[in-house]
């Protein structure tokens, strides 16, 4: 009999656009695998019950999480799939957790003596005060602290815009996170299982890699494999597998850095990357051979696996 997969798809964050994109190619790759597919929107349902009841009902070989951002991606939707005994794609609940939150991951990673920005955590709106902004120093980034898709980021270059960008922070989350601006090359690390998939470098044709540029088609170069010593691309690897698995971390992800030319700065881990054309995991893994079809196959048997 043909196995059923329910795709969660769209939801309540500032990201569900993307996340409907995403779902759509999952679907698609789904259907190829000879899965039967239903997408399932959340915010469809009156409350998590009522999605949770139907799932039950519906009895899924696997949901396929498609969401991105808050709600599903920071751990509430997996603590209620796994209460329900109820198997899903992608890391569980703490890894989620800790991910989404970018100021506890970076605590981590500093822990494990990977390099990271300096950075001001702000809360109960408050504003960034002169020392901090002094021992920031300009240019520094504005952003949510549990966001995705460089929704409500800022790049700060004069005292004059840290109001209005930490305003703007504040109406996506509640805690926004102030970082040094790394200047030199950004780059991403997917993590495949147990493997790391080659390095993805991210070069913006005009400013840098926000929303815009990231899901407009022909705004940003995407260079796979990066242009790295093997040396240097080792250690990043490295750097990436350690992160994402001391924060709790499973199964697929991206782990973000800038790069100096001196050093790897971790950035954030992202647990539900994107699965749109314009997305890095799935041109990471086609550099070595994995078709998106295999991709989204093997995420359900590493899934079921963990």
């Amino acid at each position: 009999m043909t196995k059923k997969i329910i795709v969660l798809c769209g939801g309540f964050s500032d990201e569900k656009e993307i996340s409907m994109k995403s779902s759509s190619a999952i679907s698609a790759a789904l259907l190829e695998n000879n899965y039967k597919v239903e997408l399932v929107n959340p915010s469809d349902f009156h409350s998590y019950s009522e999605l949770l009841g139907y799932l039950k009902m519906k009895k899924p070989y696997i949901v396929f999480n498609g969401l991105h951002g808050a709600e599903g991606e920071d751990g509430r939707i997996q603590s209620l799939l796994s209460l329900e005994s109820i198997p899903f794609t992608g890391t569980k609940h703490t890894g989620s957790a800790i991910a989404m939150n970018k100021y506890v991951s970076t605590l981590i990673a500093e822990a494990l003596k990977i390099p990271c920005p300096r950075q001001v955590l702000l809360t109960n709106n408050k504003q960034l005060s002169e020392q901090e902004i002094e021992y920031l120093q300009l240019p520094f980034i504005v952003k949510p602290n549990s966001n995705g898709s460089s929704v409500g980021v800022s790049i700060i270059s004069k005292p004059e815009q840290v109001e209005k960008a930490v305003l703007e922070a504040y109406k996506h989350d509640d805690m926004v996170l102030c970082q040094e601006f790394i200047p030199g090359r950004e780059i991403t690390v997917s993590i495949f299982g147990d493997k790391t998939l080659p390095i993805v470098e991210i070069v913006p044709k005009e400013g840098f890699y926000d929303f815009n540029n990231k899901y407009t088609k022909g705004n940003t170069e995407y260079i796979c494999p990066a242009d790295f010593s093997q040396q240097d691309a080792e250690l990043v690897k490295k750097y990436a597998k350690t992160i994402f698995s001391a924060c709790s971390c499973s199964v697929y992800g991206r782990v973000d850095f800038r790069y100096n030319g001196k050093d790897f700065y971790f950035l954030e881990i992202n647990t539900l990357p994107g699965m749109t054309e314009l997305s890095l995991t799935p041109m990471s893994a086609k550099a070595v051979g994995i078709s998106f079809n295999e991709l989204i196959k093997e995420i359900i048997n590493l899934s079921l696996q963990d």
